[in-house]
C-alpha cells in the first residue's frame, strides 16, 4: 500500500512537533545514554568483571534485555508524545518500568532478539557450511577478536564476500525487524489491554506495503547522523530525536492508512 505522506513531510512533521521540544528531547537523550552508562558502571564495579570475558557478556545481555531496553523503549514513548504534540518531561523516560508496561515490554524485546538471533544463524549458514563450525559460532556470539578475523577473512575471498553478503542481509532484514517491533512498542503503549501478539501482528501489518518508504525514511538521516557524530557526537543529542520522532510520524500515518488493529 503506497503512502500518502511523503518521507520529507515525515520529516517535515518531526520538525514542526519538535518546535519547543529540542531542548528537552535532547535531553532526554542524553540522560538515556548516561543512566545505561551509571548503571553499567555501578554493576562492573561490584561484580569486577571484563567486558570481553563469557562473564561478561553475560552480564551485558542481562542488562540489555533486562533494564536498558525499557530506557530505549522509554524514548520511543517520548517521541510518541511529541508527533501528537504533547509536552514530554524527562520522567517519561522511565514509563515503561510501569507494573502495566513493563513484562509484556520485555517479552517483546526478548521476542525480537530471538528473532534477529535466528535471522543471523540463517544468513551465516554459508560460513558453518565451509568454515566451520568455531568460526560460525565466534560470529554469531561476538567472541572473535578484529585481527583474528582478518586473519581469516585473508585467507579466504569467498569467505570474504560471504561475510559482506551476509552482513548487507541482516542489516537490510534487521531495519525490517527493527520497525516491526518498534511499531509492536508503541501499538502496546497506545493499548495496554493489548495482547502481545495481536501488537506483533499489528505491526508488522503496519509494515507491509510500507517498507520501502520506511527504509528510505531511515536511510535519509545518515547524513544526519554522520554531521552529528562529525559534532564530536553532541549532535547525535538532536539527531536521535529528529529520527525518532520522523519515524513516530510514519507509524501515525501507517495507523491512519492501516485502520485500527482490530481493523487490520
Amino acid at each position: 500500500m503506497k503512502s500518502q505522506v511523503s518521507n520529507a513531510q515525515h520529516r517535515e512533521n518531526a520538525r514542526g512537533a519538535l518546535n519547543n521540544q529540542w531542548g528537552t528531547m535532547a535531553w532526554i537523550t542524553f540522560l538515556s545514554g548516561v543512566i545505561s552508562s551509571v548503571i553499567g558502571s555501578i554493576v562492573k564495579s561490584i561484580i569486577g568483571y571484563s567486558p570481553d570475558s563469557a562473564s561478561g557478556n553475560i552480564i551485558n545481555f542481562l542488562l540489555d534485555n533486562f533494564i536498558f531496553f525499557a530506557i530505549t523503549y522509554g524514548t520511543y514513548y517520548c517521541a510518541l508524545q511529541v508527533i501528537r504534540g504533547k509536552k514530554v518531561e524527562s520522567s517519561m523516560l522511565l514509563t515503561v518500568f510501569q507494573s502495566k508496561y513493563y513484562i509484556p515490554m520485555l517479552i517483546i524485546n526478548f521476542i525480537q532478539y530471538v528473532v534477529n538471533f535466528l535471522v543471523g544463524l540463517i544468513v551465516l549458514l554459508p560460513v558453518l557450511l565451509t568454515s566451520g563450525v568455531g568460526l560460525y559460532f565466534s560470529l554469531m556470539f561476538n567472541v572473535m577478536s578484529v585481527e583474528k578475523l582478518q586473519e581469516n577473512l585473508a585467507g579466504s575471498l569467498f569467505l570474504a564476500l560471504t561475510i559482506v553478503i551476509a552482513s548487507v542481509l541482516v542489516s537490510f532484514l534487521g531495519i525490517f525487524i527493527s520497525g516491526v517491533f518498534q511499531f509492536a512498542v508503541w501499538t502496546k503503549l497506545d493499548y495496554p489491554e493489548l495482547g502481545i501478539g495481536t501488537a506483533l501482528r499489528y505491526g508488522l501489518k503496519l509494515m507491509q506495503g510500507r517498507f520501502g518508504q520506511y527504509i528510505l525514511l531511515e536511510l535519509s538521516f545518515i547524513g544526519w547522523f554522520i554531521l552529528g557524530i562529525l559534532a564530536l557526537f553532541i549532535g547525535l543529542l538532536w539527531v536521535i530525536p529528529y529520527n525518532q520522532v520522523a519515524v513516530a510520524s510514519f507509524y501515525r500515518t501507517a495507523c491512519e492508512e492501516q485502520g485500527t488493529f482490530l481493523e487490520a
